[in-house]
């Protein structure tokens, strides 16, 4: 079977028992993910590190929302990694 969406991709999965499922991949993946609302934990690494404006987003695609209309994530772990921070955020 091929699907012609992410929603239909996991819709795909879910039929086959899949109820869980770990997705590591670029900023464009993750962005996409996010913006169809097919994500409910997301694991962030951060590292102290700028790469300004000819870096790869960590989220790209995402559309432009005000502050009041922005999905609100609840932070659940926040942890060290050596010079690199952990964030584990649950959709609130």
């Amino acid at each position: 079977m091929q699907a012609a969406s992410l929603p239909e991709a996991l819709g795909l999965l879910r039929e086959q028992g899949v109820a869980s499922l770990l997705v590591e991949g670029g900023g464009q993946l993750a962005g996409a993910l996010l913006a169809a609302g097919l994500v409910d934990r997301y694991y962030w690494i951060q590292a102290p590190l700028w790469l300004g404006e000819g870096g790869v987003p960590a989220l790209a695609g995402l559309p432009t929302r005000g502050l009041d209309q922005a999905d609100r994530w609840r932070v659940v772990e926040r942890r060290s990694l050596g010079d690199d921070t952990l964030l584990v955020l649950d959709r609130s």
